[in-house]
């Protein structure tokens, strides 16, 4: 399987028989948006894939339940940080379920690991890193300058160009940034330094430090987050522990509405369970599985439209299957999938190869487009090949999830007879017994 791995800047073998993931998890001050559910969909795509290769995973989702935004949010709406936690803490785990996501390896959230950030700054300390200044502890860049920027690309004479900066004078370095941060507002903790709370950018190098002990094989993340959040992430790693932080970085592109960025000042921001109150899962993963992963997308009412008739497509195929099958109209051969020059169509072999190519979901929705027409074919000859289990197989893998009824005897004797109705062209009849097996989802 090969990925492509933004440190490096190519394609790269990933080889291993069990694989380490970690994918940065939402701040949960609010409900997660549809651009927090990309990455989350890659690293399902990913590990769902993983497990198709049967190769062992362990993957670390981190939820940041400590963050001035959840102070702020708290304090707007006057109740406590840790009922504000709580009620988009519980959300998201509903947001993963309705978006049919694999439950990660562990979820962590920040704030049940506070004594070991505190462990964590400390020996960066030690190992001349980081200082304390007036209460507040931060990384000092210029302890080891000669690898930071590798990540984002950048010089970091450069870094200074076009980067937002706060007026903390207690730093030594206009680029250093803060591992606790003093405070007297919101949540805080006691520790050596005095009462406060950590900083953003240490919660996943200590994440990774404490659950993996090593370097980990894939990190996940959004494009958004590369520079300075991973960038001093991976920084603080090296630092401690001498090593890299990941072996791949693997980003997903940005997302844009109607080619504007998702911003709550456009007010174009689509929380999942809003789009999941109008729109099946199914039809944001088609969208995102449609194009590549690394490319930005751009999300349209066109869309959207293409995502839903394509998953009514395929959820209209697999029903006329199952009562077709039921009824008899169609027998399954269990023969190998072949073309009219009787060549076999290797369907599963094509699947893998795509999926190991970088995770090419999109030549893999054609795939799947193939596999929809050769088994419309079959069922106007009345014998389905294994084309159909291959199409199960494939959809199962990424993600797609169809209600199909295990129907019963009754459903069968109501199809039979809607079948008869229109052999005796008891029209009237036989559209009253279609309604009813629509209103049934039968078909």
């Amino acid at each position: 399987m090969k990925l492509f791995n933004s440190f490096t800047g190519d394609i790269t073998k990933l080889n291993s028989k069990s694989v380490t993931i970690y994918t940065c998890g939402p701040t949960v001050y609010d409900y997660i948006h549809i651009g927090n559910a990309r990455p989350l969909i890659l690293t399902d795509t990913l590990i769902r894939y993983l497990d198709y290769k049967n190769i062992d995973y362990n993957y670390l989702l981190n939820i940041t339940d400590i963050d001035d935004k959840i102070i702020n949010k708290a304090n707007q709406l006057n109740i406590t940080e840790e009922d504000l936690v709580n009620k988009y803490k519980k959300a998201f785990l509903e947001d993963m379920n309705n978006l049919n996501l694999l439950s990660p390896t562990n979820i962590i959230s920040i704030s049940s690991k506070i004594d070991e950030i505190i462990f964590f700054i400390d020996a960066l300390i030690e190992k001349g890193h980081a200082y304390e200044s007036n209460g507040s502890v931060y990384f000092d860049i210029s302890s080891i300058e000669e690898e930071y920027g590798k990540l984002s690309k950048q010089e970091i004479d450069n870094l200074l160009n076009g980067v937002r900066f706060d007026n903390d004078i207690n730093k030594k370095n206009a680029f250093d940034f803060v591992l606790w941060k003093k405070t007297k507002v919101g949540k805080k903790w006691l520790s050596k330094w005095g009462l406060g709370r950590p900083g953003w950018h240490t919660e996943c190098a200590l994440l990774i430090d404490n659950y993996f002990k090593n370097t980990i094989d894939i990190h996940v993340g959004g494009i958004d987050l590369k520079f300075p959040h991973h960038e001093n992430e991976r920084i603080q790693f090296i630092a401690k522990n001498n090593i890299e932080l990941a072996r791949f970085w693997i980003y997903n592109g940005h997302l844009t509405l109607n080619n504007l960025k998702m911003s709550k000042s456009f007010g174009n921001i689509i929380n999942v369970k809003d789009f999941l109150t109008n729109y099946d899962p199914n039809v944001l993963r088609y969208i995102f599985l449609s194009s590549s992963y690394r490319q930005p997308l751009n999300i349209t009412d066109t869309s959207i439209n293409q995502a839903v008739e394509w998953n009514k497509k395929l959820h209209n195929l697999l029903k006329t299957v199952n009562w077709k099958l039921a009824i008899k109209e169609v027998f399954e051969n269990n023969k190998t999938p072949i073309d009219e020059d009787f060549n076999p169509l290797n369907f599963l072999e094509k699947f893998s190869n795509y999926m190991d190519d970088d995770l090419n979901t999109p030549m893999v929705i054609t795939l799947v487009d193939d596999l929809i027409k050769n088994i419309n074919k079959q069922l106007k000859s009345g014998y389905l090949d294994l084309c159909i289990n291959e199409l199960k197989e494939i959809i199962k893998c990424l993600g797609f999830s169809f209600d199909l009824l295990e129907l019963t005897t009754d459903d069968i004797k109501l199809l039979n007879l809607w079948k008869q109705a229109k052999l005796d062209k008891d029209y009237d009849r036989a559209d009253k017994l279609r309604q009813t097996l629509l209103e049934r989802n039968i078909f």
